[in-house]
């Protein structure tokens, strides 16, 4: 059975750039370049900012995006939703910020919602939820 925003010729909103993040994995996990570039110059920005936000110093959130990109080259083949790589960036980019918090020993607290109200870190975190 078609869905009903097919059969009126519809599409949500983000439906084409879901589609084209999809593509762009798919691609990617098949070794080309060119895609897995275009998916570092799509995220990039988020995975560190989402370092920075926890707190770290520069050089702990270049590990943090370092080791983000490193996993998903590690499971790039098995996302069960590939449209949805912004949030598994997103997801895993805050776990490792919290390993590194946890390993160098930082007592920065952990930034809440509320603490980047109003900020560009914040509306591009909900683009991802």
């Amino acid at each position: 059975m078609a869905d009903s925003r097919a059969s009126a010729g519809a599409s949500a909103p983000g439906d084409h750039a879901a589609a084209a993040t999809s593509e762009l994995v798919a691609r990617a996990n098949l070794g080309d370049k060119a895609a897995w570039d275009q998916l570092v110059d799509r995220y990039g920005g988020i995975v560190w900012a989402v370092a920075r936000a926890q707190g770290l110093r520069p050089d702990d959130a270049a590990e943090v995006s370092h080791v983000t990109w490193l996993l998903l080259t590690q499971h790039l083949g098995s996302l069960a939703q590939p449209e949805r790589l912004g949030v598994w960036l997103l997801r895993t980019a805050t776990r490792e910020a919290y390993r590194v918090r946890r390993l160098r020993g930082y007592e920065v607290p952990i930034v809440g919602e509320h603490d980047l109200e109003g900020s560009s870190t914040l509306h591009m975190l909900r683009a991802f939820a």
